[in-house]
């Protein structure tokens, strides 16, 4: 079977050059940080494991890749996100304040047409990696072309702060909601949202405190 070295060796010929060349500063194969002004492009590349593997039919080393945008103006609540040499923030991407996740482009019926869950057999966040590897190549260069088609243009676009603040002010109403709406508006001085969502973050952290109380 093949295993995460032989996965990692592809990746860092094919997919690494492709983030260098588009401000990712810190690469590590599968984890992988481009800071961009107050925001953290995010891309982490993970393995859906043998527990995933066993309860739905993709193979255990196929691969799930996620993006997220952390903006540092926030202050986190979060403990677990690492830090560099330097200081600097690391998070994964499901740390972050947007997050997001590459599609796949490739014909993958032949591996998910006998699933017995219909929601696996259609979905296209994984890449079926083939035992023996020997679509490793093509799978990570379907990667590539999809952070290129449409994995960079989310990230541009919402490095942009009023809107990614818009996208932030969508969501269903919740305390992470309020909370990073609050610090959005502050950080562009919109006093008016700021005390809007100042007081709808009180309120709700109240009927979260009432449900211990």
């Amino acid at each position: 079977m093949i295993g995460s070295p032989e996965i990692n060796k592809v990746i860092r010929k094919i997919l690494t050059p492709t983030l260098k060349e588009n401000g990712f500063n810190k690469v590590n194969t599968r984890h992988n940080w481009a800071s961009i002004d107050h925001c953290i492009w995010v891309v982490d590349i993970t393995a859906v494991g043998k527990y995933f593997s066993e309860v739905t039919g993709w193979s255990p080393m196929s691969i799930h890749v996620e993006l997220g945008i952390y903006y540092d103006f926030v202050p986190t609540e979060n403990s677990d996100i690492k830090t560099g040499t330097k200081g600097e923030l690391l998070p994964k991407a499901h740390q972050c304040q947007l997050p997001n996740e590459l599609n796949c482009n490739i014909d993958q019926a032949n591996y998910t047409r006998h699933f017995d869950n219909p929601a696996e057999v259609d979905r296209k966040d994984i890449w079926w990696i083939e035992t023996n590897g020997s679509n490793i190549e093509e799978v990570i260069s379907d990667i590539k072309h999809s952070f290129l088609i449409s994995g960079l243009d989310w990230f541009r676009k919402y490095t942009d702060l009023e809107t990614a603040f818009n996208e932030i002010e969508k969501e269903h109403n919740s305390f992470n909601k309020f909370y990073n709406a609050k610090y959005f508006a502050k950080h562009l001085n919109d006093n008016a949202k700021f005390n809007e969502y100042s007081q709808l973050l009180e309120r709700e952290q109240k009927r979260i405190d009432s449900f211990f109380n």
